[in-house]
């Protein structure tokens, strides 16, 4: 009678290492034909499913990679080609679903912010009134005095001249605003068309006759985030409308541009009404 052994000798025995059993006949010693070590008995059954359960090991393994990761890895490639930044996180095709779900990574804002809604379109102010004894003449008046002398893109001369005319103004107001939404500092084709419709209305038609009169551009911004940038927005949006004045509606009375910056002057809780270009009339 024959016994079924294994050779535990993993490090030195090739039989050991393969899970082979060794058949001992009956009275035999005990050890390894391969290393001469002792041997263990293997009983029943088990040693030949002992024998096979590497292998069967090995073929579930590889079916789990097959089956799963195949799924994983193009789901992976996929996400990685398309530039998504977001953290991908990949259910297994056999999972019942097959959705990719993403999950940005922490601190960052997955919805993206609502579209600033159009701020609306230039409008002319009705019954224009350049009486510098009114109370809102004046205090503009003071307000563009007190920010030429900060204006960086204007020469030294012209910050003379203008200052000049609204300090000797003998009429001044308010003739047209301009809207724009959060952020934004350019007219497009239709806001420029408006406003070229807004100025040929009678009332501004008669100041623009007059070879006298000088348009102010002041831009506004809300005070919302940094003043510096506010400043530059609010110069950009008083430039955008007195490049349209000039090139789109033919003015050709002198005109100067001021940027406000960030300012509640306009409405110290509906911050959106301080999103503006004002056009003032200045009359020596």
């Amino acid at each position: 009678m024959k016994v079924h052994a294994k050779c535990h000798n993993y490090a030195g025995c090739l039989l050991a290492y393969r899970g082979d059993e060794i058949e001992i006949a009956d009275g035999t010693p005990m050890v390894c034909p391969e290393c001469g070590k002792p041997v263990a008995p293997v009983k029943g059954a088990g040693g030949a499913i002992g024998k096979s359960l590497p292998l069967v090991i090995a073929v579930i393994v590889i079916g789990a990679v097959a089956f799963f990761g195949v799924p994983i890895i193009t789901k992976w490639l996929q996400n990685k080609e398309a530039g998504d930044p977001a953290k991908a996180e990949v259910v297994p095709a056999n999972s019942g679903t097959t959705a990719v779900s993403t999950t940005a990574p922490s601190g960052t804002q997955t919805t993206p912010p609502p579209t600033a809604e159009p701020a609306g379109n230039a409008k002319a102010v009705q019954n224009i009134d350049l009486d510098l004894a009114k109370e809102e003449n004046k205090q503009v008046k003071q307000e563009v005095l007190q920010r030429i002398d900060l204006m960086p893109n204007i020469s030294e001369t012209n910050k003379d001249k203008l200052y000049n005319s609204v300090e000797r103004a003998r009429s001044m107001g308010k003739v047209l605003v301009v809207p724009f939404s959060s952020g934004k500092n350019t007219l497009g084709p239709a806001e420029t068309q408006a406003l070229k419709s807004e100025l040929e209305s009678p009332e501004i038609m008669k100041l623009r006759d007059d070879p006298t009169a000088v348009f102010v551009i002041l831009g506004y911004a809300d005070t919302k985030g940094d003043p510096k940038k506010n400043l530059g927005i609010s110069q950009a949006r008083a430039d955008a409308v007195l490049e349209a004045m000039r090139d789109k509606a033919g003015i050709s009375n002198v005109m100067h541009s001021v940027a406000m910056g960030g300012s509640t002057i306009l409405d110290s809780k509906d911050l959106e009404k301080n999103r503006i270009a004002e056009v003032w009339a200045v009359l020596p």
